[in-house]
């Protein structure tokens, strides 16, 4: 391949492709609720956000409270004595008890809140003149509207002075010039009129650009420009119809024309209350103290939907919601040239589908995280360093490590065990184990395939290696006469009934259907691997097949759909092991009992985050666990497996690599498994050493540095040479090609 197209560019064009447009963008976002307004909100006639309120006031700051109703409407005593509290009514609280008391908060921005008045100098003066016709709420608080905009504002009225009105809905004299100081500065003319007629309203919007005429005049042929309501009884109503009203008026002057019909809104927001505890709202309102409206907002329980956030370890280490997170990721997207900074975050993503099965209304947050890799992948812009220590081994696996053969003394069969590459790695016991007792048990012939189902490629969104691992394993699956496969991992379950026309079943449903033995009454917790999420029947089945065992099962959270993710998946164990070991301990931590799992990527996260686990598996044939293996040990175990079982069963040889004699310094190896470096990997470094005796005497340390590049990286070993073999003090790698 050329270089440039390799890289991503041809000439001095960068490839590019968008993976979803702006549209589909936002209707992804707009599945996720997590930013809609709550229902105490979407009840109000006003929208007011009294989440907000709430919180400034729970930390008894009514300054900032009062400035968050002030935004909306200057007439806090007004909306206190007057609220028809619906948002009271519509409080999520009101559902184990009494709802948050709004009106007492409301009064309480009103007495400790400060003045409402404006800034003169801050306001914008406009042109444009308009005119408010009406006695009542709605124009004076058209008016205010207006005038808070910066047009100069002409107001038609029988009152003697603004007060009148507020006075009318039970306001003293103090507490009306109190909400009327957010007046001070507008430019409000009052025009001592009484009930304009026709020819009086004509002649006026002559003179000015648009207007507002109250709905209390019954009017509903109005000249053009000029705009009017629905006539409301409560006070919350009648300022909401001044605001719409107003706002057309302000289009028509901006010459847009806005439907007059307001929107009914219903809530969205999915909220639950596990856990939360009913209480009793503030009784007092008219009375109420600084200490009481601070008590009373902090009932406030801040309604907002965490359902995918709860058990996924991803949102919470990035500290994004999905809504928040599809944006960035498509802005990474967008990047032609530059720093893909939302890389890392996206190949986090362990693509498990925990969140959309926590989600109310499915947010399918992984399928962008899916998309983003092949698209990125496509281009050039996803480094190849992130997936190829998984892509190397997974190769490894379905090469050198790779066995497909029938049962000795068949040449087809009616089954085919497939337990995984994992379990090959991490067990290599347990998997001789089951397929002697599937042989046992089953008739018509059981072959083996050790092997990788291909999921690795699939998560490094590389669909040609996908492609290849399909086109391997099918060519052998058709070579023994296409046998039900019998799946010991959920994952490769997955990939064949997605993937391949291979007739698939578990193991689990394998040995039940034929009976298996108590081997324990322990009580267990289990831990659903993401490959059986959505699949019900799994779940149960192999609960079914440990409670055989004679196993008692405790529930833990998030179990069954809603089951967090190990770390492996994804291949976030190689990309990100902060994320991954944060991952393995979160849902290792659920139960106080052993953890069984169906998958033996979770057994072994769960080892390494050092808790007391193991696979069904291991459970009945009475495997004990092994210690955790390094990423050296995971592939002599599989090449190990695979000799004996072609000695002791194939009657076959294979005849393993042998290695130069080498001990490692204190620290080394767990410095090559932090850094991916193979035992074999320094192995052939040596190897190389030997045949051009290349090395570099560290004087100070008083060992040889020699290096090799094998494939895209290039390996540096330090080490020392003795009669009895290398000591090997360290080991770095590098991709850079050095010339």
């Amino acid at each position: 391949m050329d270089q440039k197209k390799e890289h991503g560019f041809i000439g001095k064009h960068y490839l590019m492709k968008q993976a979803f447009g702006q549209e589909e963008l936002h209707e992804r976002e707009a599945v996720c609720t997590r930013e809609d307004p709550p229902a105490c909100m979407e009840s109000c006639p006003l929208h007011m956000d009294m989440r907000a309120v709430c919180a400034h006031a729970a930390k008894g700051d009514f300054k900032k409270a009062a400035g968050v109703i002030r935004t909306v409407t200057p007439f806090l005593h007004l909306l206190s004595k007057n609220c028809s509290r619906t948002c009271v009514l519509a409080c999520k609280l009101s559902e184990l008890g009494d709802g948050v008391c709004l009106p007492a908060l409301e009064r309480a921005c009103a007495l400790y809140g400060g003045s409402g008045a404006v800034n003169r100098f801050m306001l914008p003066k406009k042109s444009q003149k308009t005119a408010v016709f009406g006695d009542d709420l709605f124009a004076l608080a058209c008016c205010w509207e207006l005038g808070k905009k910066g047009y100069e504002v002409h107001w038609y009225t029988a009152c003697s002075s603004m007060k009148e009105v507020l006075s009318d809905w039970g306001l003293s004299e103090e507490e009306a010039a109190s909400d009327l100081t957010a007046f001070a500065g507008l430019r409000i003319t009052l025009e001592k009129q009484e009930a304009p007629g026709c020819e009086i309203l004509e002649k006026i919007r002559q003179e000015v650009d648009a207007g507002c005429v109250s709905p209390a005049y019954g009017w509903t042929e109005l000249p053009e420009g000029m705009y009017t309501a629905e006539n409301r009884e409560k006070a919350e109503q009648l300022l909401a119809e001044a605001k719409h009203t107003a706002f057309l008026a302000e289009r028509y002057i901006q010459g847009v024309h806005t439907s007059p019909i307001r929107e009914e809104r219903e809530s969205r927001l999915f909220v639950t209350i596990d856990g939360v505890k009913g209480s009793s709202a503030l009784t007092d309102a008219e009375h109420v103290t600084k200490e009481s409206a601070t008590a009373e907002a902090a009932r406030c329980i801040q309604c907002q939907c965490v359902e995918c956030i709860k058990g996924c370890v991803y949102l919470q280490h990035y500290k994004r919601n999905p809504r928040a997170g599809i944006r960035e990721i498509y802005n990474n997207m967008s990047i032609v040239m530059g720093n893909h900074m939302a890389n890392g975050m996206i190949n986090a993503c362990d693509e498990c589908g925990q969140c959309k099965a926590a989600c109310p209304n499915g947010f399918d947050y992984p399928d962008v995280c899916r998309i983003a890799k092949h698209t990125m992948v496509e281009t050039g812009k996803m480094p190849g360093s992130a997936h190829e220590f998984a892509l190397l081994d997974a190769q490894f696996s379905n090469g050198e490590a790779y066995l497909a053969k029938p049962e000795p003394g068949y040449e087809s069969c009616r089954y085919l065990f497939f337990p995984g590459c994992q379990a090959s790695a991490v067990s290599p016991k347990t998997v001789e184990a089951a397929y002697a007792d599937l042989r046992s048990r089953l008739e018509g012939g059981t072959g083996l395939m050790l092997g990788c189902c291909g999921a690795v490629a699939k998560w490094a969104a590389r669909e040609d290696l996908f492609k290849d691992a399909m086109e391997q394993l099918r060519e052998q699956w058709e070579r023994m006469g296409r046998p039900q496969v019998v799946c010991a991992c959920p994952t490769c379950k997955q990939i064949f009934d997605q993937y391949t026309e291979f007739s698939t079943v578990g193991i689990w449903e394998v040995l039940m259907e034929s009976g298996v033995k108590q081997v324990s009454e322990e009580t267990v917790s289990v831990h659903d691997a993401c490959g059986a999420r959505g699949n019900a029947k799994m779940q149960a089945d192999v609960r079914v097949f440990i409670e055989a065992l004679g196993c008692r099962i405790e529930k833990i959270p998030f179990e069954g759909d809603v089951s967090p993710c190990c770390g492996y998946g994804g291949l976030v164990k190689y990309t990100n092991p902060e994320v991954a070991g944060k991952k393995a301990r979160f849902a290792a931590g659920r139960s106080e009992q052993k953890l069984v799992t169906y998958c033996m990527a979770c057994r072994d996260q769960f080892s390494r985050a050092g808790v007391d686990t193991c696979h069904i598996l291991e459970l009945a044939y009475g495997v004990e666990p092994q210690p955790v293996p390094d990423l050296s040990a995971r592939r002599a175990n599989r090449l190990k497996l695979k000799q004996k079982l072609l000695s002791e069963l194939w009657k076959e040889g294979f005849e393993m690599e042998t290695m130069l004699p080498v001990s490692y310094a204190d620290g080394v190896l767990e410095q090559m498994e932090e850094r991916m470096i193979l035992k074999s990997d320094v192995d052939a470094v040596l190897k190389a050493y030997e045949r051009s005796e290349v090395a570099v005497f560290d004087e100070e340390n008083g060992w040889f540095v020699t290096s090799c590049r094998l494939g895209n990286v290039t390996f540096w070993v330090k080490f020392t040479r003795e009669e009895t073999g290398y000591t090997v003090y360290g080991a770095y790698s590098h991709r850079m090609t050095v010339e």
